[in-house]
């Protein structure tokens, strides 16, 4: 009875060791925090890259006199990724229309909504269900005078120890009257991974 007992407190107390191991902790922290537990893309460099961009459009000095007396209307292009891994190129444009848009500099126009916004207007108009009278008015729509567009590339060497990886952003700022490029801007992100002496 005794040996029986020992074993069912063995068996109790493994049980509870594989329970305490495989039990999750979440937590709340810092989204600005520097994220060092990988070498690809990630938050870090998506808010190095966002920052970076829209720095240097607000600094150049003919932007500073463009928007010194009015707003240009702008459209973002989609941005592309040229590199080898799976980057979220929609959360990058967001954040860089975000901080262009609170800067109070610029307004934009949002082509992926005008799409919708065209398709209930002529529902509006031509499907015969909506009163007149409350229908919106055609025409008044402000065209946009720049289209902000750019790239992501990058560049990855390795050796059996170390991975080393380098992203470069462009983007440009086209004047849609004459095609002239207003301004262009790069940032650049390098980030080296060593292994350990033992492999990890």
């Amino acid at each position: 009875m005794k040996k029986l007992m020992k074993n069912m407190s063995a068996i109790v107390c493994a049980a509870l060791s594989i329970t305490a191991c495989s039990s999750s902790k979440v937590q709340y922290t810092n989204p600005n925090e520097v994220n060092t537990t990988s070498i690809d893309f990630n938050q870090t460099d998506l808010q190095q890259v966002a920052s970076g961009m829209v720095q240097s459009l607000l600094t150049f000095q003919p932007i500073v006199e463009l928007t010194a007396q009015h707003r240009p209307v702008v459209f973002v292009d989609h941005l592309k990724n040229m590199t080898d891994e799976h980057i979220d190129m929609g959360a990058i444009n967001d954040t860089i229309t975000t901080k262009l848009i609170q800067s109070g500099k610029f307004r934009f126009v949002d082509m992926d909504a005008v799409a919708a916004v065209t398709k209930q207007l002529d529902y509006q108009k031509g499907s015969g269900l909506v009163d007149p009278s409350s229908a919106i008015n055609v025409g008044h729509q402000i065209g946009a005078q720049f289209m902000l567009y750019g790239t992501l590339t990058n560049m990855v060497q390795k050796t059996s120890k170390v991975t080393d990886v380098y992203f470069l952003m462009t983007m440009k700022l086209m004047n849609l009257e004459t095609g002239i490029i207003e301004w262009q801007g790069q940032k650049q992100i390098r980030k080296v991974k060593t292994k350990s002496t033992f492999g990890f």
